[in-house]
């Protein structure tokens, strides 16, 4: 029989924490819009279709691993604050299981999608299908933002285990830990998008 966990995550209040749970639903309404902006605004300026190199078969593995472990991160964390304000019980624990899975597979991330999202400088258009990126911008900056944000929010969660912070200390490493996730979780809604269209050839 399994027995709900009483562990509590509380929000403890702050100016940081209170603009978080506020602008929490701003953020993911903007993220929204700006992704039918740019969709408008690709069928408008739509041109001859980009043919780019297909996924492997490990590729997809890696990208689908990091998309559920972000979603499970985002939906147990998110979810729960704008619904109760604190993060408890299963979804605490959920959470808690998808950041494993995260901290596995941020590394396994950067190893493998690294030398494809370099912002490496042409030295002509692209003519030839072949030479064509594997990626367009917004995924290659939205990668690196991933990863970025990921480490952050990795390395916050592994030094608030340290007994070496205050409850001022912990407080804050927890407001850079919620800042840095929802940045993460903006990012992969974003690069999801993108991958999106551009297998669908609008870009």
């Amino acid at each position: 029989m399994f027995v709900q966990p009483d562990i509590l995550l509380a929000d403890a209040g702050g100016a940081l924490g209170t603009a978080f749970n506020a602008g929490l639903p701003f953020v993911l309404i903007c993220t929204a819009g700006l992704i039918v902006l740019h969709l408008i605004i690709t069928f408008v300026r739509r041109g001859q279709r980009v043919e780019r190199p297909p996924w492997s078969l490990w590729e997809k593995l890696v990208y689908l691993a990091t998309l559920v472990s972000v979603a499970g991160l985002g939906v147990t964390s998110f979810f729960t604050v704008m619904r109760f304000g604190a993060m408890h019980g299963w979804a605490l624990f959920a959470h808690m299981v998808a950041a494993g899975m995260f901290t596995f597979v941020l590394p396994v991330l950067a190893i493998t999608w690294c030398g494809v999202n370099r912002f490496a400088v042409q030295s002509g258009p692209e003519k030839d299908s072949e030479d064509a990126p594997r990626f367009f911008w917004l995924p290659r900056a939205t990668f690196w933002v991933i990863l970025a944000g990921g480490l952050v929010v990795t390395l916050t969660m592994l030094l608030s285990m340290l007994p070496v912070f205050g409850t001022e200390g912990l407080q804050s490493l927890l407001d850079v830990h919620r800042y840095a996730g929802l940045v993460v979780v903006v990012a992969m809604i974003l690069h999801l998008y993108s991958v999106t269209i551009q297998c669908l050839g609008l870009n």
